[in-house]
């Protein structure tokens, strides 16, 4: 289900400090001219987006080799070669919470993959927030979503629920690309009068915000002093100055638009139910990837989670290499991969999902933003819920960032991390994105922000 964020509590407000315009919209003047200078001084709006793919990965054809910062691509890395000067990719990062609650590997890591916190034994669900709701908090972005999650591989998370809002406080993700894009950017209003999507709707509202403001100030104008009076005028300058200098900061962006939903006639449009078909998950990665990155053009959300759920039983017919052959699953066989003479056949799922992280990357480095594209104002951080699925080792997870965070990340390189763990790194996202300093998850799991 598609969480909206709660009321927001309002403080006692005066002529002095806000005026309010039609439908609610209230504006305080302080806060208009600090958003003027951090407009004036270039402070683009940031967002966060994780993806996570499962069952590990191929440790030792995992990590660039040569220098770090000329890196040479491995063969699963090997999707990313026209992006490598857009990415970090971190290696020897270890989710240590998993290791401590290794009871189920796949129920351990997978619940405390982006928590880095302590779980409970009987059911494993972590004591504290995962790192995008965390970030989400932090933001209090004036969107419709504080965050969005979409599942691909079907809504039944089970062992690998990964996002929570704060202790034992599942979240729930959203599979079905019909329902997701019907809740986002269909007609969900029935006057006709009113714009017939959300996006239309979202344009509409926006603009209107500073002109009903304005028009409050014209009706105050003739009430006042000559001097207030004035002062009201210099106030309606610098909000048309404003509405001029905005642009896209915290509102819909120039690459945003209804996107199409194309899905095959055969595709099934009811996937919570029993006849879900994870090898669909072709069809499901690429529609719920756009709907995402529209999701973050149109400003509905500045938090994302992208997560493929299905570990057990897909056999990726697209990529036409015969899983599971001779084993039970995808599963089975990912445990017998120590043992395996040929392990192409898992090398060619891996390099899928490496596929299409840099599907994901295109699209976000082809969408206008302000001052560049939504990659140049994004964290966009990849991982698998483990290292080995073989083993179910939570150690040397395949990390993958990309974006340059506004500046603040250096990219095309390879950052070898030993050590070093999944709250040490979340605790470097919180700085990254100019949210305060802090250290995230248990303490016993946590040293500090990392240097990427």
């Amino acid at each position: 289900m598609l969480r909206r964020p709660g009321p927001v509590s309002r403080g006692r407000t005066t002529r002095r400090n806000f005026l309010r315009g039609a439908g609610g919209i209230a504006v305080a003047l302080p806060f208009l001219e600090s958003m003027q200078q951090a407009r004036a001084a270039g402070e683009p709006t940031l967002r966060y987006l994780q993806f996570m793919h499962v069952e590990g990965t191929l440790n030792d054809e995992w990590s660039p080799s040569g220098p770090n910062n000329a890196m040479v691509l491995s063969s699963i890395l090997s999707p990313l070669e026209s992006r490598k000067s857009d990415i970090v990719v971190v290696s020897q990062v270890a989710n240590e919470a998993g290791a401590a609650y290794g009871e189920n590997g796949h129920i351990s890591n997978g619940h405390s993959i982006f928590t880095s916190a302590h779980n409970t034994f009987n059911n494993a669900m972590p004591d504290g927030p995962s790192i995008d709701q965390e970030i989400a908090n932090r933001m209090a972005a004036p969107t419709p979503y504080r965050s969005l999650q979409f599942a691909i591989g079907g809504g039944n998370l089970g062992e690998y629920q990964a996002i929570y809002a704060g202790a034992a406080d599942p979240v729930p993700s959203d599979t079905e690309p019909t329902a997701i894009f019907n809740q986002l950017f269909s007609d969900l209003e029935v006057d006709p009068m009113l714009p017939a999507t959300t996006i239309a709707r979202l344009h509409a509202r926006r603009q209107s915000v500073l002109d009903t403001v304005i028009g409050s100030l014209d009706g105050l104008s003739p009430k006042v002093s000559a001097a207030d009076r004035m002062t009201l005028e210099n106030h309606a300058d610098k909000i048309r100055a404003l509405e001029m200098q905005l642009g896209n900061e915290g509102q819909a962006g120039a690459g945003c638009t209804t996107p199409m939903l194309n899905l095959p006639g055969d595709y099934d449009t009811n996937p919570y139910g029993s006849a879900w078909d994870a090898n669909r998950d072709d069809v499901s990665s690429r529609v719920l990837i756009d709907l995402m990155v529209m999701a973050l053009a149109c400003d509905l959300t500045r938090v994302g989670t992208l997560q493929y759920t299905n570990y057990d039983g897909p056999t990726f017919p697209w990529l036409g290499v015969g899983v599971p052959g001779a084993y039970t699953g995808w599963h089975a066989m990912v445990h017998d991969i120590p043992n395996m003479g040929d392990v192409s056949v898992p090398r060619a799922v891996y390099t899928w999902y490496m596929g299409e992280l840099a599907y994901l990357i295109d699209q976000l480095a082809a969408m206008p933003d302000q001052d560049g594209t939504l990659l140049d104002n994004m964290l966009l951080y990849s991982t698998a819920e483990m290292g080995s699925g073989a083993t179910h080792s939570p150690y040397d997870l395949p990390i993958v960032l990309a974006g340059r965070v506004g500046g603040a990340l250096q990219t095309g390189r390879h950052s070898p991390q030993p050590g070093r763990t999944t709250g040490d790194l979340y605790s470097t996202f919180i700085g990254l994105l100019g949210l305060g300093d802090a250290s995230f998850g248990a303490p016993e799991f946590t040293s500090g922000p990392l240097t990427l």
